[in-house]
């Protein structure tokens, strides 16, 4: 059957779009083996390596600064131009070879009415992101929206071992929208993907939902502490689900992919065979000692 070009492009995104944690590169590097037509990928590469490295909310050094910036799509100015509000820029990223290639000052990009809470919100995270995760970068966004504030707070934090076969990310993002402080509205998604591949191909893959509500108290700093505790609540929580998940994994999961007896629903009486097989070599003897 013919595969028309449209499908293989599809095909190739989807492979793509699906790498592992830092395994990106070697993902190309295979599909550019077996494809008969490097053009096929390098056509598509721009838009596709844009959307992984957003998606996966890359980790990337602030040019001038002593911090991390996250690159992200809600903090994309141009495909190629990422907001680092604490760094008070917009960075210049080059998709292809994932890096920095330099950076501009802000002009415009921050709404000032609300900047004292996008402020307040990134130093209680970044507070907490340093205490609970080894490797963890977080860059907040704030905008306005039909009335309300909405606050954008990114986490993300990978971990890379290629030597021991494994890798892996989490990303969680938080939207707090709010018309005054006191109440806050507060929804998540957080995703974990763990990739483990030594004599095998196993891969972790979680995505979830949140939703709550938080107390802000009347100022700004009061709303960024009242949300970071929120964040560290929920994502204790979560953290602790996943542990009592591998916990348990191993007495239900792996063994209902094992079959417990064989096809003939019998158990195999290993004496029996033993004794058969020492019986097939001794006619096997006899036979021969005739000849």
């Amino acid at each position: 059957m013919d595969v028309s070009k449209e499908e293989i492009v599809e095909i190739v995104t989807g492979f793509l779009l699906a790498s592992p944690p830092g395994e990106f590169m070697e993902v190309v590097t295979d599909i550019r083996g077996l494809l008969s037509d490097e053009s096929i990928i390098n056509d598509t590469a721009p838009a596709t390596f844009r959307e992984y490295n957003t998606d996966q909310m890359l980790q990337v050094p602030s040019p001038g600064g002593n911090h991390k910036v996250l690159i992200t799509k809600f903090g994309e100015v141009t495909p190629g131009e990422y907001l680092d509000p604490r760094g008070n820029q917009v960075v210049t990223f080059d998709h292809i070879r994932q890096e920095v290639t330099g950076s501009r000052a802000i002009s415009g990009e921050l709404d000032g009415s609300i900047e004292a809470f996008r402020s307040s919100f990134d130093d209680s995270v970044q507070r907490y992101v340093a205490e609970h995760y080894q490797n963890g970068t977080s860059t907040v966004y704030a905008k306005k929206e039909g009335g309300k504030t909405v606050v954008t707070v990114c986490i993300s934090s990978a971990k890379f071992n290629p030597n021991n076969f494994w890798n892996g990310r989490w990303r969680s993002v938080w939207t707090a929208k709010f018309s005054s402080p006191g109440q806050i509205e507060l929804t998540a998604r957080l995703r974990v993907n763990v990739h483990y591949y030594e004599d095998g191909n196993v891969q972790l893959t979680t995505d979830t939902p949140k939703s709550l509500t938080v107390n802000g108290g009347g100022d700004a700093k009061s709303a960024g502490d009242a949300v970071a505790k929120a964040i560290e609540k929920a994502e204790a929580d979560y953290h602790s689900k996943l542990e009592l998940s591998y916990n348990t994994m191993g007495d239900t999961t792996f063994k209902a992919l094992r079959r417990v007896l064989p096809i003939t629903r019998q158990k195999i009486d290993w004496t029996k065979i033993q004794n058969f097989k020492v019986g097939n070599e001794a006619a096997a003897g006899k036979t021969a000692g005739k000849k």
